[in-house]
């Protein structure tokens, strides 16, 4: 028998392993909270959860009670749908976008605080943790450093086309503020995921990816920069001295081997979050997943598929994932507006 025929029957098997059956932890609660959502984020201590709804206004989840603690929109007469969503870590500030409409509500009161027309799209949002700055992605392949008080652009960042060859710059798809307010990342269109310093706006790291960088995010003690493409792999980085810290596999292929160049090796992270203690990362998929990862070696130490209400639905994308106080559970949200917590460990 010939190499290539024996392919034909060990390929399939080994895929089969890889890709087996896994052990969904006990699920704790499960909700409905619309019929489908643009984006959802959840609090630092994982007690609310903000979504964009396809067909209402955006709406603060209390999640002790399950119930809706305030809805926001600009505009009283008619539904205004929100696309992006974000919540400040140190301040009682929330962000909703309409658009290319950024209101800012507090969390406390449900009151606006301000609202910030902008000439464009609003593509993708995150806000400081103080609740004084906004970083922007733009339809116009600009990202912007935004002070609220002052009503004024402190910085643009752009992705020049080098890394693919082009002479334009691409369009900026995701962004994060650190922790500290010092520095932004920022991925885009070009496969590049890039660090910033936002006081003087220079380019202080170009991590390159296998395709469109899709979601950025810094984890809370300033360490590590997460990164990930579509269709892709997930990244850690350390940002003491750029280097690529680890290699995120959701697959079960042995992470002391290359991977191979097959698609069931890659996928779409969606979210992604770190506990509060620095020690855990939870990461949301495209294919209904969820996987929690031991820091700092970025080893998996779970994966399960999340729970659907109607097995004929589409396949659920998983929008935000947190780990509760102690990170003995992980709350996930997915586009089918299903809110679910896992008891994982």
């Amino acid at each position: 028998m010939t190499m290539r025929n024996i392919s034909r029957f060990v390929l399939p098997g080994l895929l089969l392993l890889l890709g087996g059956c896994e052990d969904r932890p006990q699920q704790t609660y499960q909700w409905q909270h619309s019929e489908g959502s643009y984006a959802a984020t959840f609090s630092a201590d994982g007690n609310f959860l903000l979504s964009a709804d396809v067909d209402a206004a955006a709406r603060l989840w209390d999640l002790q009670n399950n119930q809706v603690k305030y809805s926001w929109q600009s505009e009283q007469k008619e539904t205004v749908r929100s696309t992006n969503v974000a919540l400040a870590k140190s301040s009682p500030i929330a962000a909703t976008v309409e658009f290319d409409t950024v209101m800012l509500w507090n969390t406390d009161s449900g009151m606006p605080e301000n609202r910030l027309t902008f000439p464009l799209r609003v593509k993708a949002l995150d806000i400081s943790p103080d609740g004084n700055f906004l970083l922007l992605a733009l339809a116009d392949s600009t990202a912007i450093y935004f002070d609220i008080n002052a009503n004024r652009v402190l910085q643009v960042f752009e992705h020049d086309g080098s890394a693919v060859d082009s002479p334009v710059k691409h369009p900026i798809n995701t962004v994060a503020i650190s922790p500290d307010g010092e520095t932004a990342l920022t991925g885009g269109d070009d496969r590049t995921a890039r660090l910033w310093d936002l006081q003087t706006g220079e380019q202080l790291q170009n991590w390159r990816h296998g395709n469109t960088v899709n979601l950025v995010k810094f984890d809370l003690q300033s360490r590590f920069a997460f990164t990930a493409a579509d269709n892709d792999h997930a990244y850690l980085w350390s940002l003491a001295d750029g280097r690529l810290q680890s290699q995120l596999r959701s697959s079960a292929w042995p992470k002391s081997l290359p991977v191979p160049e097959f698609p069931v090796f890659n996928t779409t992270t969606t979210a992604v979050n770190f506990s509060e203690d620095g020690m855990l990362l939870v990461t949301g998929h495209a294919a209904e997943r969820i996987c929690v990862w031991q820091l700092p070696q970025g080893d998996k130490l779970r994966c399960w598929k999340v729970t659907r209400q109607n097995l004929l639905n589409p396949g659920m994308v998983i929008q935000a994932v947190a780990f509760n106080a102690n990170a003995s559970a992980v709350l996930s949200i997915a586009g089918t507006g299903e809110a679910q917590q896992w008891q994982w460990r």
